[in-house]
């Protein structure tokens, strides 16, 4: 893989690789427009890969699920963050370092152990306490570590992923994403393929909990135009890719599951 594909452009090609048997290559710095996908049978495929949320950044380890998702440390601790209610990942995610660096202060293993006159004051610790959409556990014998984010077994409300396609067709519409949509239509290819990795703000909240918690596959095709042939999405929680084949429909994918690195 050529070392100028970014994380989530390395793990789009690795993921297809597995699920569809195909051999990745990076044609950019041979003048080529981006990834090619080439199968055993010599058939060619146009990849694109686009990132809906706020964290590009996000580490080759963390997209292929060598360890779970993590945050930057706000303080010195290791945290461990359990998402109870991933529709209120976005504010939890806003809140955290406010938090940890306030239980830090006061030697507080969780926000639960602060004082009563602190929670009562302040809106986000007050809704954290009271909603409980995540619990904070704060390890002060560990330091210099990154926040482990986990998700808590819960179902979704969103059981049969009625919103994952309406969503996702929202961002699709809009901005670079559109973008990306005409620049992937004009590649030549037998196949023309759009991977999105998502991060928790990149959708609607019900949907990326759908695709976090449901069970089975979104029930709705996706409109797309007539030369795109496959749509990835692959939430950067949790360890499933779901896929869109024109002729095939939906399926889902565990791709490194078994092929775990240390």
């Amino acid at each position: 893989m050529a070392a100028a594909l970014a994380p989530q452009e390395e793990a789009a090609a690795e993921v297809a690789a597995r699920v569809l048997g195909v051999t990745a290559q990076d044609v950019t710095d041979d003048g080529g427009d981006g990834m090619i996908l080439t199968y055993p049978d010599g058939r060619r495929a146009a990849l694109e890969e686009a990132t809906l949320g706020d964290r590009p950044e996000l580490p080759l380890a963390e997209l292929r699920r060598e360890r779970e998702l993590q945050w930057p440390a706000p303080g010195r601790w290791w945290w461990e963050v359990l998402i109870r209610d991933v529709q209120a990942l976005a504010r939890v995610w806003e809140i955290f370092p406010m938090t940890a660096r306030a239980c830090e202060a006061r030697g507080a293993a969780g926000p639960d152990q602060l004082p009563a006159n602190m929670t009562l004051v302040l809106p986000d610790l007050h809704w954290l306490l009271h909603q409980v959409p995540a619990r904070f556990v704060g390890h002060p014998d560990v330091l210099g570590r990154p926040a482990t984010v986990t998700v808590t077994h819960a179902s979704p409300t969103d059981r049969e992923m009625v919103s994952v396609v309406p969503a996702v067709q929202r961002c699709l519409s809009v901005g670079a994403l559109r973008r990306t949509l005409r620049r992937l239509s004009r590649r030549e290819g037998d196949e023309r393929q759009l991977y999105l990795t998502v991060d928790c703000r990149g959708l609607a909240p019900e949907a990326f909990e759908a695709l976090l918690r449901a069970d089975g596959v979104p029930p709705s095709t996706p409109s797309l135009p007539a030369e795109l042939s496959h749509l990835w999405i692959a939430p950067v929680l949790g360890r499933t890719v779901f896929l869109w084949r024109r002729q095939i429909g939906w399926s889902r994918h565990e791709p490194y599951e078994g092929a775990r690195r240390a």
